[in-house]
């Protein structure tokens, strides 16, 4: 089995989310004895998904909006996705100001299991002028609200699913039926 994890992030907090993600995917996936190869990706790199069995795709998100190159990989191969099991993260609320559940169009695409939303990072010292500009006109300061635990806690659903999709008691009708949708958080 191959996995994709595909991210858009501007200032890395968000390919670091990806590369947790990826650790903790493989260590479950090997505790369950699934054979699999997870390869952790810029969103931008990604020319094509047919060679993944699953797909887990996340971006960083500024002013309400996934970045581009997240958004530019879901246009150019949605029918591939509609396909195969898919998850969506979403980074970036930063302090109580901002609820961790927010809602985005990511949130009611119905061919994703899931959308998760994880807390963001911010660190005005790596910011552009206008992002620094933004920042200051809805006050909001310094911080990292991610949390490694919930991202390892999400890779364990995440293996627990794709491990039922493999498991030998499990039919190959359901095996190559579409996953079933899970709620969107």
């Amino acid at each position: 089995m191959r996995i994709l994890i595909a991210t858009a992030s501007r200032h890395g907090s968000t390919r670091e989310l990806g590369q947790w993600l990826g650790s903790a995917l493989t260590a479950r996936l090997s505790d369950t004895a699934t054979a699999a190869t997870v390869d952790v990706r810029d969103a931008a790199e990604v020319d094509s998904i047919a060679e993944y069995d699953a797909v887990v795709l996340g971006s960083g998100v500024y002013m309400g909006r996934w970045l581009g190159d997240a958004r530019s990989l879901v246009a150019r191969e949605q029918s591939e996705l509609e396909t195969r099991p898919v998850w969506l993260f979403s980074s970036g609320p930063i302090g109580s100001g901002t609820p961790p559940t927010a809602k985005s169009k990511w949130s009611e695409a119905s061919w994703a299991i899931e959308h998760k939303v994880f807390g963001g990072k911010l660190d005005r010292s790596t910011l552009s002028l206008f992002e620094r500009a933004v920042v200051r006109m809805i006050n909001a300061g310094d911080g990292d609200d991610r949390s490694r635990a919930e991202v390892d806690e999400w890779a364990g659903d995440i293996s627990g699913v794709l491990a039922k999709r493999l498991s030998p008691s499990t039919s190959a009708v359901d095996r190559d039926s579409s996953p079933e949708k899970g709620p969107s958080s």
